[in-house]
């Protein structure tokens, strides 16, 4: 019986060096680690702590090929690249032409209750933190003194909220349990109540978590508990109905004056050494670590590899081999941008250095939504590369070392301008200006292509959406984005492919939110299905 599994398997996989087939009894094998075990060593509850934090970049503790969800596949459900999948394969940015059940109704914004790989996987892999983290948490208080329980308790109840967060953001009413409330069979919170729950925890946790430049990289610091209280806000009128806009101005300044700085190379952010090259680096408040030899996984290979084209690679090196003829730019995101003749795009000839794209022997247009044409279709997406920034690969041809930066200053940046568009208090339209040219700036290399306050309201405040699609295509903010502006299912705004129909059309609104899987609730009869599914 599996029986929320996320929920039993937490004790068997504490350990970080084994688990077992059958989760609910005392494992015979001695090398395996039940709570007892583990909790009795102060060395393990850092073992732990990296545990939880490690869910999003590793599927399992068996190397790339092994998933510590028994019905999901290691490479397809790494938590980064299912999140990833339903943040952008769903949106006007990217399609994928590979054959999978699951691609055409990704791609189409047309999935149902069937079983869906990557809503699978964010949601089980989601509840697998909580799972961890409840575990944790039970168990901290009898820590040994020389174990720092304060901090540590605050950075893995932080992981539980950015878990919650997203479960919140992509299926409203996730089942909800804590380490307070353990219950085989949880109930949901309504989305305005788990809202409330996951600010109030951000804010109690914050205090007991190190300054920017205090803690490791990768790790939760008072900043980054600000970058995800911002985002949380801005869009705050989606999960409760209400505009929460002067505190995500109020958020976003205690990031910006917390010390973070723009890096002068866009494309620096992407490559395989963001995480140590200090030009880089300083721009991004919050990664999910990939390293090629010591966490190996299907995630961000996945976005490196599903990008490109085998025959490519003698052309655009990418400290990598292979290449897995996937995922496509849409004409929709190519022309985002700026060329020298923007009635004749040229990846070559952009002006806004932010398109980092591949165009040879592609058309822009893409008109077969999958199997076999990512290399005649579709501009490739070049933004992530496993070539450090002095152009040598990084330490493993497999694996990227390239980490993911979930959270960074531009994207504050140009939250606050839109909290302010938007009427919220605390800032100005003046110093929003600064920020939205300084990116540009530093896309175009000069001071040419600057803005207006005028600029910020225009169109609805469109312009600001387009200038995110530009500064932030494939990291995962779009569909959220659409979302915030109405205009993910909207037939006011259609791209290619929405609706399974080439050229576009709107969808029933049940898509603003993913269905719960069918596995939880045939389980859970205090569960309920979203609304339409």
């Amino acid at each position: 019986m599996k029986k929320n599994t996320y929920i039993i398997v937490a004790v068997a996989l504490m350990s970080v060096t084994a688990c077992t087939n059958d989760l609910n009894v005392e494992p015979l094998d001695p090398t395996v680690s039940t709570d007892k075990r583990v909790y009795a060593d102060a060395a393990n509850y850092q073992k732990a702590l990296n545990k939880i934090y490690s869910v999003w970049a590793l599927s399992g503790q068996d190397g790339a090929g092994g998933s510590d969800i028994s019905d999901l596949d290691a490479g397809n459900t790494v938590l980064f690249r299912s999140w990833f999948t339903l943040q952008e394969q769903t949106t006007d940015e990217m399609k994928n032409s590979w054959s999978d059940p699951w691609c055409l109704d990704v791609n189409g914004i047309l999935w149902s209750t069937t079983k869906c790989e990557p809503i699978e996987g964010v949601y089980q892999r989601c509840m697998f933190v909580v799972a961890l983290t409840n575990e944790f948490l039970k168990n901290i208080p009898n820590a040994p003194e020389e174990v720092d329980k304060e901090r540590m308790a605050a950075e893995a109840r932080f992981c539980r909220a950015l878990a919650y967060y997203t479960l919140m953001d992509l299926f409203g009413i996730p089942p909800f349990i804590t380490e307070e409330n353990y219950s085989i069979s949880p109930s949901q919170l309504p989305r305005e109540e788990l809202f409330a729950w996951i600010e109030n925890e951000l804010l109690a946790i914050q205090p007991a978590l190190p300054l920017v430049g205090g803690g490791e990289y990768g790790r939760a610091n008072q900043s980054v508990v600000d970058a995800l209280l911002a985002r949380m806000y801005l869009n705050a009128e989606v999960y409760t109905g209400t505009q929460r806009y002067t505190d995500c101005i109020a958020a976003c300044n205690r990031v910006i004056a917390s010390g973070y700085q723009l890096a002068e190379n866009y494309a620096e952010l992407f490559m395989a050494d963001n995480g140590q090259n200090a030009r880089a680096n300083r721009e991004i408040i919050f990664p999910v670590i990939f390293d090629g030899n010591t966490t190996q996984s299907y995630g961000m290979a996945a976005v490196i590899l599903g990008s490109r084209s085998s025959s490519d690679f003698a052309d655009v090196p990418a400290g990598i081999g292979g290449g897995w003829d996937g995922f496509r730019g849409t004409p929709e995101l190519v022309y985002m941008f700026d060329y020298q003749d923007n009635a004749n795009p040229k990846a070559d000839e952009i002006l806004d250095k932010r398109g980092i794209f591949y165009d040879k022997h592609r058309s822009i247009d893409i008109t077969t939504s999958v199997t076999g044409t990512f290399t005649t279709e579709g501009w490739s997406v070049y933004k992530y590369t496993n070539l450090r920034s002095d152009g040598q690969p990084g330490s493993n041809t497999t694996f990227p070392d390239t980490d993911f930066p979930m959270f960074r200053l531009a994207d504050i940046y140009l939250m606050y301008a839109e909290a302010v568009a938007r009427g919220g208090q605390g800032g100005s339209m003046a110093t929003a200006v600064q920020y939205i040219n300084a990116l540009r700036q530093r896309a175009y290399g000069d001071t040419s292509h600057g803005v207006t306050e005028a600029w910020l309201t225009e169109n609805n405040y469109r312009n600001i959406l387009d200038e995110r699609c530009r500064e932030l295509y494939w990291e995962g903010t779009r569909r959220t984005d659409l979302v915030r502006y109405g205009l993910f299912i909207s037939a006011n705004y259609l791209w290619t492919f929405k609706g399974g129909v080439l050229s576009g059309a709107g969808v029933s609104g049940r898509y603003n939110v993913f269905p719960i899987p069918t596995t939880d609730l045939s389980v859970n009869a205090n569960l309920k299905q979203n609304e339409g599914y």
